[in-house]
């Protein structure tokens, strides 16, 4: 219904002056204002003509540029006349067309111009209300020009730009709806947009029907796991007191652990380590807070004073880099006197470690007593030495929509006589930092009003991030809680230096737990104290966090005595004290409670103790008036409904907060009849007496009346082709509800969270894709990855233009403090992403793919609205009347804006929705729902259906067609009769690397796939892990919702769900996968789809891969006929796999890779480690390969006691594998052994998923990428090589890996680089005398620590040298964008070392160097089934080692000679000497009752051991042995080294400690071992009698 114009720039302008435009459309002209420039003008005006009755098709936009002059007349310098036929069907334009002169000759003058056409359809609900965002310098689109008018007069000028930015102002308010104040208006209006372009990016869609879901959105409450927590107490120092006997408390939830005591000193030595274990969920472990307190003994044992506590949460630690902190120092404060400072200080190491997370190595930092302790501190980065104390301020105003609940036995029995009471008492405990505070109680209301204020005494910045507030029933025997809420303060501060401290509110939590209102039988009763993810609204509290810092002593105290006047002692007021809410609060009186406790408060004025105070009630209104929200939600399809809904009827409710919650879902009548059905079900998954759901809060009757939250009930039929699953049948007929609900709108928080949320998903998106090109070796990474890259920082360049001018209604400190945040942060992002694009090369995808990865982790952090003041919309799926599964949704995701950007990502969408059971933790899919949801204030309802499908009627309850939009509330039910049918083809080619089954180590899979309402299986192939299965299902005459347009990019997602065949019971689940289908519209042409990888999961665990592919083709019904596929699809008509009549395809040619012969050689090495088989030893074992059905069988090793090897060393076969190498099958190598009768056992197997690594380089990569890597190295070899050995470590330079040095020979390099006339030392020389081996040792060690210190400097230089440019703004990234060059400078050359250094590594060498696989590969061998148990131990199931090695090429370049076995040695029986130097151990876990261990070390291989148990040591965790032992050992049998560490017992066996195992024989055999070669640095005069001395302590050089 209006043609709007926005005329960006003219450029290509002759000479200097002042230029306007003139734009005339159905004689109305509307004119720029003038700008003087030269060769370029930028207007960025935005015209709009408005306009009713006939279209627009054959007429003409006319623009005309003139040169003002203020004495002559203007001149023309160019017309340019559009056709607007074009406009009409395309709907935007976006052009830069050439001027032309009087005579109709093109200048070089150039506009662009960005055009858009709404048609006038009669109604008011099309205006594309993006329109009114667009950025305004000037109001003349407000104002329709006359021509006959010309110029205003000059003296009126003033007055007019004065009206015209109120206009402005009055047009944005009305287009957002929103109110705002003057002065943030005129602020906008005087914004420079800095000449930012960003229209020349295309955004890519953010996806919701085909977003994939990944693993840990399935779990309806998280997985418990295991954690250690590690602290090793080591020392005191400068404890204040005088003769005291201290000892050291270490806590850490619940449990306590005590060091030994320590008489008459002030710094006293314990190097005491304890642990502590812990099974359940992350988020429960990292609210535990762990405590350090040092105490003074007195005569009574673990009776003390306490000199000082140090407190930090166990996330904290976590987020440390390497979970850890070591060897800082706590600061050790006295909580009862903040004004005494510091009382001492403790060194500790403090390590958290999850089950699987790799350790990593230990810094070493000097143990001297010079240490400079100020600069070791235990806290986390940015964290300043100095924290001052601070008051943390919760106020706590009023609750509401509480549930009513009868907390025990009085509460059931009044039920049972028909009392409907309110049982409720509320009040809240608040828990922070470990302490704890209460607010009174409300007696029996739902609706409290406590109007306190609980203060804490606690450093600043606190070292625990998270605040819980509780909000529990007061009862007589146990209090119950209702709801749990934790607020991360990370969320609601910034501790940059141009940060904001804690703040928050007021405003409204909302409250969520279990659905049960009873107290007994409520099985769900632990997400009410937080354990979970909350599936029921359960009310909102009012409340707000202030913090106070006190800036020195002397103010702390004058404020707590301040403080100490009108408040409630935590004392004084007690929780249980009640209070009626007709009975006032006595001011007066509490006054003087403050008072008469003043006194004693006196005394200790600083001391740390919990206060609670009133406050004055919050004005009315003070949060803006409630506003009416329409929550609508259409049910497009209910799928993969589980078999045991089928024969009950089902329904589904949609609630958000208390609005469109049933009464009484289960009535006394259903109660009765359950008796007989529990038998029925196996599991009841929610407690039939479910009765919570009581007296939803309603403004109005009326608006109750209107709620319609509850779809018709309907039968469960079977999905078509395959009964395993039940769907809804919803083909004619979707069901609608909806919800009028009233809130506060605060919507605008939300709209900005959205914008974010969105740069964060587009960003993902292209990260996935990323990822998937990386595993073909020839698909363009790089290039998509700058196109991500691009998008990404062009996102955020719009955000910064944006979000300035967004108006707030009624924004709190938060919202201003958080608007400046988040600004500042797109902007440092958007410049990260300029960086990672500016170094972006073929040969770094991978690293800046994490590197990115970091940036989208901080963006979504970024996204969560700390304030989300609008609840989370619940949907229910009713069985029988009963809860059985729920989906939770934020209520941002489908929030209305007129921007674009603003709008929820699933706002007005058809997307994808799985439903969870309450309480399980198995990740299995429930049901899959499809649901079009719009939630939005009533004045933009008329929204909530524009973006349905066209050809859908509009039903009401009556089943009446009506219109759009009626009075009386949108339709119940969507109906339509005409469909667009698909085809979609599923070619699953195989999987790889999927989880065993059965015992014997293998799998019977098969595929069930399932889309929309059909479900088809492939055919089971029995006794593999890499099924081939090469099948074509076909899904014919689909019936797809949605618009036909968006299909393309809002495709819905196919499941892949893996099974293993049983006999003899139900399969047994593998492994679930999602993917998109690639779309074909009737009018466009048929491209064939290329394979893809898509990854299984069970759980959260990876369970292999799947290549495959799946197409949507439309099919063509314009005939007479059924509907068919499109002639240009090929093949219209698929082949038949195998026999036609068991109705199987074949994946067609050209998606089907093209296969080609390759020669796999078989290099046979040798058996290790066999365990028994069915309590028999291995004696005669024998391998078999196994690839694209073809085997090779190796000689069997007859005696594999004496000689595990084989004799015959190479094998060949040819086998049809794909041209492209990534698309090669697995190979698969069981060991079997052939026992009496002829039977065959399995001993193991294994599967080589990867085969490409066993391919020559040509035939991964192209050709090109060759010189490019040799150019890299060769370039970088001179400051690799001329460096002594220990300088990868300590050189400032670039780094290095191991491998450049046994690469890089020594011959090639200038011997002149070693030999130097002066050398210039770092540091003094020391004397020869004192140098030896453990010199060089600890230099080493010194070098590696410093090295990775200076490295987190850079970094965290790097990023302050980001965060301090004071104001930034858009133009910043204008900036970065145009400083492309690169500056490096010269590496500096490095000094010569006072010791020649070694190389030390910080993991072990088989990380650092590929195992040593570079010829001879080790494949473990499994048997057994996978485990259940994530955390399952793979030991279990290993049986063994298998070495060989295998290559791959193609047949035609076989020659006589096998390619696989050039270069290898004789596989014959061999003798070695190893010697083991055992240097330290570190972090030992305790083994004796004192927290201690007696720690030794003892060598095996084979049969022979050696021991250092006469030489244990005592009571140490971290031993430093200096040992070495020599042993003699025979290749193959003797293959295998452990070094196992032992407690030393007096009485009894000893007890292992732990252990590790390496393998000397590829250590041997490897060309990485150590060889001769020249040291780059020398030191000489060392002892020849060290030399040759056993004892290696006294081993040197």
């Amino acid at each position: 219904m209006a043609l709007s114009v926005r005329l960006r720039r003219l450029c290509g302008l002759p000479g200097r002056g002042e230029r306007q435009a003139q734009l005339s459309f159905r004689g109305f002209t509307q004119k720029t204002r003038k700008v003087r420039c030269g060769p370029e003008a930028v207007f960025e005006e935005l015209f709009r003509w408005p306009h009713y009755g006939k279209l627009i098709m054959g007429e003409m936009l006319s623009i005309k540029v003139y040169n003002c002059s203020k004495v002559f007349s203007n001149r023309l310098l160019g017309t340019l006349v559009l056709s607007l036929q074009h406009l009409v069907t395309a709907g935007r334009l976006i052009l830069r067309e050439s001027l032309v002169d009087r005579n109709h000759r093109i200048t070089g003058i150039y506009i662009e111009l960005d055009l858009r056409y709404q048609p006038p359809n009669g109604s008011a609900g099309t205006w594309v209300e993006e329109d009114f965002v667009y950025q305004m310098k000037d109001s003349s689109e407000l104002i329709i020009r006359n021509p006959g008018f010309e110029q205003l007069e000059a003296a009126e000028g003033p007055r007019v730009s004065e009206l015209d930015r109120k206009a402005a102002a009055l047009g944005r308010k009305l287009a957002k709806g929103l109110e705002t104040d003057e002065e943030e208006e005129e602020e906008e209006d005087l914004y420079d947009e800095s000449e930012i372009e960003v229209s020349g990016i295309i955004f890519s869609p953010v996806k919701s029907r085909s977003r994939l879901c990944s693993a840990r959105d399935l779990f309806a409450i998280p997985t418990p796991q295991s954690f250690q927590v590690g602290i090793n107490i080591i020392e005191a120092q400068k404890l204040v007191g005088v003769n005291i006997n201290p000892f050291i408390v270490v806590k850490v939830g619940e449990e306590k652990r005590y060091t030994a005591t320590q008489k008459s000193t002030n710094c006293p030595f314990y190097n005491e380590y304890f642990l502590f274990e812990f099974h359940e969920p992350r988020d429960i472990l990292f609210h535990r807070l762990i405590e350090i307190s040092v105490f003074h003994s007195k005569k009574i044992p673990f009776l003390g004073t306490c000199i000082g506590t140090f407190k930090m949460d166990v996330e904290t630690v976590y987020s440390q880099p390497d979970h850890r902190f070591f060897q800082k120092w706590a600061v050790v404060s006295d909580p009862t006197d903040t004004r005494a400072g510091v009382k001492g200080f403790v060194k500790c190491s403090i390590s958290v470690s999850a089950r699987g997370d790799v350790v990593g190595f230990l810094p070493t930092s000097s143990s001297s007593r010079d240490e400079d302790i100020e600069r070791n501190l235990l806290l986390p980065k940015r964290v300043p030495a100095e924290r001052p104390w601070a008051r943390v301020s919760i106020k706590l105003y009023r609750a509401e929509g509480l549930p009513s609940m009868s907390a025990g036995i009085m509460g059931g029995f009044s039920k049972i006589i028909g009392e409907r009471k309110v049982f409720i008492d509320p009040y809240v405990q608040v828990s922070f930092c470990g302490q704890q505070g209460e607010t009174s109680v409300e007696t029996s209301t739902t609706e409290p009003e406590w109007n306190e204020q609980i203060s804490f005494i606690e450093m600043f910045p606190p070292l625990s991030r998270k605040i819980k507030v509780q909000v529990l029933d007061d009862a007589n025997v146990g209090d119950v809680a209702i709801a749990t809420h934790y607020i991360d303060l990370q969320e609601i501060s910034d501790p940059d230096r141009n940060g904001f401290n804690p703040t928050f509110g007021p405003a409204w939590v909302n409250l969520y737990g279990s659905p049960q209102n009873s107290a007994l039988r409520d099985i769900h009763r632990d997400l009410n104290e937080g354990r979970g993810e909350g599936i029921f609204y359960r009310g909102r509290v009012l409340m707000a966090i202030a913090v106070e810092i006190f800036s020195s002593p002397s103010v702390a105290e004058r404020k707590l005595r301040d403080r100490t006047r009108g408040t409630l002692s935590k004392l004084k007021l007690k929780k249980k004290s009640k209070k009626s809410k007709e009975k006032a609060k006595d001011p007066s009186q509490l006054q003087g409670e403050g008072e008469a406790g003043s006194s004693q408060e006196a005394e200790q004025p600083g001391e740390v103790i919990v206060e609670v105070e009133e406050l004055h009630p919050l004005p009315e209104n003070v949060l803006g008036k409630k506003e009416e929200f329409l929550l609508f939600a259409a049910f497009f399809e209910a799928t993969m409904m589980d078999s045991s809904l089928s024969s009950k009827p089902v329904s589904f409710e949609i609630s958000i907060g208390n609005y469109g919650k049933s009464e009484e879902v289960v009535t006394k009548g259903w109660q009765k009849a359950e008796k007989g059905e529990v038998k029925e079900e196996k599991k009841p998954l929610l407690d039939a007496g479910s009765d919570g759901e009581l007296d939803a809060e309603v403004p109005s009757p009326a608006s109750a009346a209107r709620n319609k939250s509850v779809t018709k009930s309907q039968r469960p039929e079977p999905m078509e082709c395959d009964r395993s699953y039940s769907c809804l049948p919803m083909v004619h007929e979707k069901p609608c509800v909806y919800v009028w609900s009233y809130w506060e709108d605060h919507a605008w928080r939300l709209c900005i969270s959205n914008w974010i949320v969105k740069l964060a998903e587009r960003l993902e998106q292209g990260l996935d894709d990323v990822e998937k090109l990386l595993r073909r070796p020839k698909a363009k990474a790089e290039e998509r990855l700058r196109e991500v890259l691009e998008e990404f920082v062009a996102g955020c360049r719009q955000y910064s233009l944006g979000a300035e001018r967004k108006t707030m209604a009624h924004p709190n400190n938060l919202d201003r403090c958080r608007m400046k945040y988040l600004m500042r942060n797109i902007i440092l992002s958007a410049k990260q992403g300029l960086r990672v694009r500016r170094r972006l090369s073929r040969d770094n995808v991978k690293d800046k793919v994490k590197e990115t990865r970091r940036v989208l982790a901080k963006l979504r952090s970024m996204a969560k609205e700390p304030q989300c003041t609008l609840p989370d919309v619940l949907i229910w799926m009713l069985s029988n009347n009963r809860r059985v599964a729920y989906a939770r949704i934020p209520a941002q995701n489908i929030l209305y804006s007129v921007v674009e950007e603003e709008k929820g990502k699933d706002c007005a969408k058809i997307q994808t929705v799985f439903m969870k059971v309450p309480g399980l933790h198995t990740g299995e899919i429930f049901a899959k729902l499809e649901i079009y949801m719009w939630l939005g204030v009533t004045k933009y309802a008329k929204n909530c259906l524009a973006e349905l499908p066209e050809e859908f009627k509009y039903l009401s309850e009556s089943g009446e067609e009506i219109g759009q939009l009626p009075a009386h509330g949108p339709p119940s039910r969507l109906s339509r009769d005409d469909f667009s049918y698909f085809q979609l083809r599923a070619h699953l080619y195989q999987a790889r690397g999927i989880l065993p089954a059965d015992d014997n180590g293998l799998s019977d899979p098969f595929a069930r796939v399932v889309f929309s309402t059909h479900c088809q299986t492939t055919r089971v192939l029995e006794e593999t892990l890499s099924p081939m299965w090469n099948e074509l299902l076909l899904f014919d005459q689909l019936i797809i919702d949605g618009k036909k347009e968006e299909l393309k990019t809002e495709t819905p997602i196919i499941i892949i769900n893996l099974f293993s065949h049983n006999k003899f019971g139900s399969p047994e689940f593998l492994g679930q996968a999602f993917a998109v289908p690639q779309v074909k519209l009737v009018d466009e042409p048929y491209t064939k789809p290329a394979l893809q990888f898509f990854d299984f999961y069970r759980g959260t665990r990876a369970a292999g891969e799947l290549i495959a592919t799946f197409e949507l083709i439309e099919l063509d019904y314009s005939g007479y006929l059924e509907p068919s596929v499109s002639e240009d699809v090929e093949p219209k008509e698929p082949d038949f796999l195998g026999d036609p009549r068991a109705g199987r395809f074949i994946i067609p040619e050209g998606v089907r890779p093209v296969l080609k012969e390759f020669r796999i050689e078989i290099l046979f090495w040798g058996l290790r480690d066999l365990k028994r088989v069915n309590l028999f030893e291995v004696v005669e074992p024998q391998v078999i390969i196994e690839c694209a059905g073809k085997k090779v069988e190796s000689e069997v090793i007859v005696t594999y006691k004496e000689n595990p090897n084989f004799t015959e060393l190479v094998k060949y076969m040819d086998v049809e594998l794909p041209e492209q190498v990534y698309l090669h099958p697995p190979l698969s190598i069981f060991v079997v052994e052939k026992r009496a009768f002829g039977r065959t056992v399995l001993v193991g197997s294994h599967v080589v998923s990867d085969v490409m690594k066993f391919s020559p380089r040509e035939l991964e990569e192209e050709p090109e990428d060759v010189p490019r890597a040799q150019k890299v190295s060769s370039h970088r070899l001179p400051s690799q090589t001329v460096v002594n050995i220990g300088t990868a470590a300590g050189d400032p330079g670039p780094s290095t890996h191991p491998l450049s040095l046994v690469k890089a020979p020594l011959k090639k390099i200038p011997i002149n680089k070693f030999v130097k006339k002066e050398n210039e030392y770092e540091e003094e020389k020391p004397e020869v005398e004192e140098l030896d081996w453990w010199s060089k040792y600890y230099a080493s060690l010194k070098e590696l620590y410093n090295q990775t210190y200076s490295d987190e400097e850079d970094a965290e230089n790097d990023d302050l040298n980001d965060a301090d440019g004071g104001n930034l703004n858009a133009s910043c990234i204008d900036m970065e964008a145009e400083d492309e060059a690169v500056i490096e400078a010269e590496p500096a050359q490095p000094k010569r070392k006072l010791i020649a250094t070694l190389q030390i590594y910080k993991s072990e060498l088989e990380n650092e160097f590929g195992n040593f696989e570079d010829w001879l590969c080790i494949f473990p061998l499994h048997r057994g089934k996978a485990n259940e148990d994530e955390d399952g131990n793979e030991d279990e199931h290993f049986v063994g080692k298998y070495k060989g090695s295998f290559y791959v090429y193609p047949s035609k370049e076989a020659g006589t000679e096998p390619k696989v076995s050039r270069g290898v040695p004789r596989n014959r029986p061999i003798k070695v000497l190893v010697r083991v130097y055992i240097v330290k151990a570190t972090n030992l876990s305790p083994a004796d009752p004192n927290g201690k261990a007696d720690p030794y070390v003892v060598v095996t291989v084979g049969q022979e051991q050696k021991d250092t148990k006469e030489r244990y040591i005592p009571k140490q965790l971290n031993p430093v042995f200096g040992e070495v032992v020599e042993l003699t050992v025979s290749f193959p049998m003797e293959s295998e080294l452990t070094v196992a560490i032992f407690d030393h017992d007096l009485v009894g066996s000893d007890d292992l400690i732990g252990e590790t195992k390496i393998d000397l024989e590829n250590r041997f055999y490897s060309k990485h071992r150590a060889n001769c070669g020249v040291a780059a640095q020398y030191d000489v005069g060392l002892c020849e009698e060290q030399e040759r001395s056993g004892r290696w302590e006294l081993v040197s050089g």
